[in-house]
């Protein structure tokens, strides 16, 4: 069992090593960073793209119709995680058919 986890450690750890080459060079654009990690190479979104933005569209209050809140610094929060889901979504070009079709597969799913 220590040799098989030794083994996933050291694979995890080259993998690493790999992404963090790949995301901290400045050639490679943002936008294509965010596609090749959620893309499905055909313009759409991969199924484990799909759920973690699901997940994350839930989480960043993406479809509350406001974020307003009297404590401010819950409603700078909540602006703060939606900016974050609009520069993803931005990112990947997402419609509002796309957001929309993520909302459903949250809905089915509860999240993740």
């Amino acid at each position: 069992m220590g040799v098989q986890l030794n083994q996933v450690r050291q694979w995890a750890i080259r993998r690493a090593r790999v992404y963090k080459d790949l995301f901290a060079t400045a050639l490679v654009p943002k936008g294509w960073l965010y596609r090749w990690l959620f893309g499905d190479g055909k313009g759409g979104i991969n199924v484990v793209g799909e759920m973690v933005l699901s997940d994350l569209r839930g989480f960043c209050h993406v479809a509350d119709p406001t974020i307003f809140d009297k404590d401010p610094l819950v409603m700078a929060r909540k602006e703060g995680r939606r900016e974050v889901f609009v520069r993803i979504q931005n990112f990947l070009n997402l419609d509002e058919n796309a957001v929309r079709h993520l909302m459903e597969i949250e809905d089915d799913d509860n999240g993740i």
